[in-house]
This record gives C-alpha cells, structure tokens and sequence, in this order.
C-alpha cells in the first residue's frame, strides 16, 4: 500500500486546522501535484494535435470547396458536350442519308458497267481495224514519197539552165 493508505485516520493528533488528518492533505497535495504534471504532459500532446486537426479541417473544407467548384465547371461544360452532341447527331442523320444515297449510286454504276464494257469491246474492234487500215495506208504514202522524191530530182534537171534567172 502506499504511504498515504498506512496511516490511519482516526489518530486525533495528526490533524491540521480544518478537521482533516494531516496524512490525508498529505495525500490529496501529492495527488494534486501529480494530477497537474500529468495535466501537462496532457497539454504537451493535446494542444499541437489540437491545432494540427484545426489546420486540416480547414484544408479538408477548402478541398471540398474546390471539388465543389471544379463539379459545377464540369457540368457547365457537360451542358455545351450535350448540345454539341445535339447538333452532331442531327449532321449523322444526315450523313447517313447520304451514304445511303451513295450506295444507290453506286449500284447504278455497277450495273452501268456492263453497258461500257461492250462499248470498251466495240471501241476495241474499231482500233483494230484503225490499225490494219493504217498499215494499208502506209504503203500507198512510202510509194508517194517515193514519187515525190523522183518528181523533185526531175525537176532540178530541168530547172538547171534557170538558175540564171535572179527570181
């Protein structure tokens, strides 16, 4: 047991002006002594925690104040998105009107082709004919050449006692 808790209370001749025993005074005196310094170990730990929670609170509010703030321009901006998006579904509906119109003409112009291919054909056989009456041509011009190359040779022959003449 401790010192204070051996001595007895009822000895009449420990006691002090107020009626209490002086072991109890004692006693309560170092209680108190002890509870004041525990109270400022307390105060040591208790007052700084005390500032920090302070001091994150206010950053947790001004967190929240500037989520709150960045949500609205968020929405603001998912707002401009939908009309945008309005706006892009109404041009796809018209684009896929196009595309649609597209794919009709280009069916006509697969069946077209058949047509054009016989008009390839016939142009084809025109060519060859072109070139066969080209090559019959041509020996009828070598011959004319031929001939004119003749005529020329007898012309300066003849025209050989006219070259005194300064005209």
């Amino acid at each position: 047991m401790t010192d204070c808790q051996d001595k007895s209370v009822d000895s009449r001749e420990d006691t002090d002006e107020s009626g209490m025993p002086q072991s109890m005074a004692v006693c309560m005196d170092k209680f108190a002594r002890t509870f004041e310094a525990s109270a400022r170990r307390w105060e040591l730990v208790v007052y700084p925690s005390m500032l920090a929670f302070i001091i994150l609170a206010a950053y947790g509010f001004f967190l929240i104040y500037s989520l709150s703030n960045d949500i609205g321009r968020l929405a603001n901006s998912m707002d401009t998105v939908v009309n945008s998006m309005d706006h892009v579904a109404v041009n796809m509906t018209a684009v896929s009107g196009n595309v649609a119109l597209m794919s009709g003409n280009l069916t006509h112009i697969a069946t077209d082709t058949g047509e054009g291919t016989r008009s390839m054909k016939d142009m084809l056989v025109s060519l060859d004919r072109m070139n066969t009456t080209m090559a019959v041509i041509a020996v009828p011009m070598y011959q004319i050449r031929n001939d004119m190359g003749r005529m020329s040779s007898n012309m300066q022959q003849v025209a050989g006692p006219m070259k005194i003449i300064p005209w």
